[in-house]
């Protein structure tokens, strides 16, 4: 089992496909709101995309093709982005607030949430596939809103959904989509507690979740990915 080693940023190659594709989106209009999103849409600005990353990851490990799969990475990107704007507005001191206003910055957000679902229906490559995944990217997102006071458990809703959404995607069947969804939801887990040995047991229990599901080659890449975010939560 491979060892996330200090310094290295795993999924790599994923990232650097998943930000070219950010892009090439195009905000459809010219406002204030428009410049929030723009200003904001870069991959730097937002969390470590590592939960979109995961979802080309999972779509490849069940043998998919990730250009399908590319969309809805961008999906869960785009709503990252919009829970941490809205994250950012509880504070009426907030930089965005100060610069742009209140109702303005809220209009981005929820701009975000609309191109965020405009992507899960874009590039459709497999229609079946495609709607199963918008459903349970919703009812996450729902989930992950429902639960804002208790962050941890929406964010880790949100993982496994990712990882649920690129196995469904990648052609896996209901009981496989279904242990990417458990590995998802421990995976997030271990990059959520802030104690160092309870976020490596959460990293195991993922990997262990994916063991019966996955090569050894790609359950290699997944157990860096893990114990990367293990040693960044802790």
């Amino acid at each position: 089992m491979a060892v996330a080693r200090a310094g290295v940023i795993p999924l790599s190659a994923h990232r650097a496909t998943l930000e070219r594709y950010l892009s090439e989106i195009v905000v459809p209009f010219d406002s204030v709101a428009g410049r929030i999103i723009a200003e904001r849409l870069p991959i730097t600005y937002a969390r470590d995309p590592v939960r979109p990353c995961l979802l080309l990851w999972a779509c490849s490990a069940n043998g998919g093709d990730t250009a399908d799969a590319l969309p809805v990475a961008a999906a869960f990107d785009l709503f990252d982005r919009f829970m941490l704007l809205h994250d950012e507005l509880a504070d009426v001191r907030a930089a965005t607030i100060v610069r742009w206003g209140l109702g303005q910055s809220l209009n981005a957000g929820d701009a975000l949430y609309a191109l965020a679902f405009r992507s899960l229906a874009s590039d459709v490559g497999n229609p079946a596939r495609r709607l199963q995944v918008a459903r349970l990217v919703g009812e996450a997102v729902l989930e992950a809103i429902e639960d804002r006071e208790a962050a941890m458990q929406g964010r880790c809703a949100l993982t496994g959904a990712a990882l649920q959404a690129g196995a469904i995607i990648g052609g896996a069947g209901p009981e496989v989509a279904a242990t990417f969804a458990q590995a998802g939801r421990a995976l997030g887990m271990a990059g959520e507690t802030n104690d160092s040995e309870s976020a490596r047991q959460f990293a195991l229990a993922a990997i262990g979740a994916l063991r019966p599901s996955t090569s050894k080659e790609d359950l290699d890449v997944f157990a860096e990915v893990a114990f990367y975010l293990a040693r960044q939560a802790a």
